[in-house]
């Protein structure tokens, strides 16, 4: 395997995390004594100044799509899956 097959495969797969299980990833790459040594701490963000910097026509936006949390990210593997559904493994 290739270095950017190893960064593609690790990408999807923190991907597909629920956000509890990115936070006890994160806990986990912390813990570890060489990995910590890349691992970053995250700034700690102000409420107030997150909710400035987004533009309130992007929060509306953001508040009317449902779906799957990765969506944006696997919409070809969801197109995909719904065609299967629909018409079979020829699609």
């Amino acid at each position: 395997m290739t270095a950017a097959y190893d960064y593609e495969d690790m990408h999807q797969l923190v991907d597909r995390l629920s956000p509890a299980q990115v936070r006890r990833l994160r806990l986990l790459v912390t813990q570890d004594e060489e990995l910590s040594q890349v691992a970053q701490p995250l700034p700690a963000a102000d409420a107030n100044e997150a909710e400035e910097s987004v533009p309130a026509g992007l929060l509306a936006l953001i508040g009317s799509v449902n779906g799957p949390e990765d969506l944006a990210e696997r919409h070809d593997d969801y197109i995909r899956e719904r065609m299967r559904e629909r018409f079979g493994d020829s699609a």
